[in-house]
């Protein structure tokens, strides 16, 4: 993993206890890297799980794809034709399903260093706090500027349309440009978000509950960016 070009550049075959024993983890502009391995499987498959491998597989259990799109990561892919550069957000077409060719290889994961007055933070709900697939998840990143909310990106383990990590566009275009308060993230999650969400029941609970989880993850993400910005600690 290297800094390179004003850029984050993760090696596909990069594990998450190796990531964790870097800036992404200390740095608060990385927060969310932090809470997505608190709620991540176990210390053993921390050991061997990668970066890649987690992209790859493309489910709404996919923790830090769901994370790397609230930074609007790229994928980069290589074969014998040459390398090309993926938006992830393009690259997971949906459950299980990615643009990466039979003849390709993903290489790394890049996304371009925050800026200062920016944090992100990482949301999963489950019914335990260890060793949970989670029956929503939550990704967030902000970056404010005298109060006023100058980039945010939100996504989640799964959006209308797509059972897979997606960003959720209509709510940041909601919140992109205006003051940051409680207020506003109230409206954003009782109002917009229901809009441009759509949950499934299964037997493990009801789409309903999953909604209301949602929104629950959506205020507690985005204040807990706003805190850390203010704190500078994660």
């Amino acid at each position: 993993m290297k800094i390179e070009d004003g850029k984050v550049r993760i090696g596909a075959t990069t594990t998450l206890y190796e990531i964790s024993r870097t800036f992404l983890h200390s740095d608060v502009r990385f927060a969310g890297f932090v809470d997505t391995w608190k709620k991540f499987g176990t210390l053993a498959i921390r050991f061997s799980a990668t970066i890649g491998g987690n992209v790859v597989a493309g489910t709404q259990y996919s923790d830090y794809a769901t994370l790397l799109l609230a930074y609007n990561a790229n994928v980069k892919a290589v074969s014998s034709r040459g390398e090309r550069s993926i938006p992830l957000e393009k690259f997971i077409l949906d459950k299980r399903i990615t643009d990466l060719r039979p003849d390709e290889l993903v290489k790394e994961v890049e996304f371009a260093i925050p800026p200062q007055g920016s944090s992100s933070s990482f949301v999963k709900f489950d019914r335990r706090e260890l060793l949970i697939a989670g029956i929503i998840t939550g990704a967030f990143f902000l970056t404010l500027e005298e109060g006023k909310i100058r980039d945010v990106k939100i996504a989640f383990d799964m959006v209308k349309g797509k059972r897979a990590p997606a960003r959720s566009h209509e709510v940041e275009g909601f919140l992109l440009g205006k003051t940051f308060s409680e207020d506003l993230i109230e409206k954003a999650a009782e109002e917009v978000l229901p809009t441009y969400m759509e949950r499934i029941t299964d037997w493990w609970t009801t789409a309903e509950y999953r909604l209301d989880m949602s929104k629950v993850a959506l205020r507690r993400g985005l204040l807990k960016c706003k805190t850390r910005i203010e704190k500078g600690v994660i």
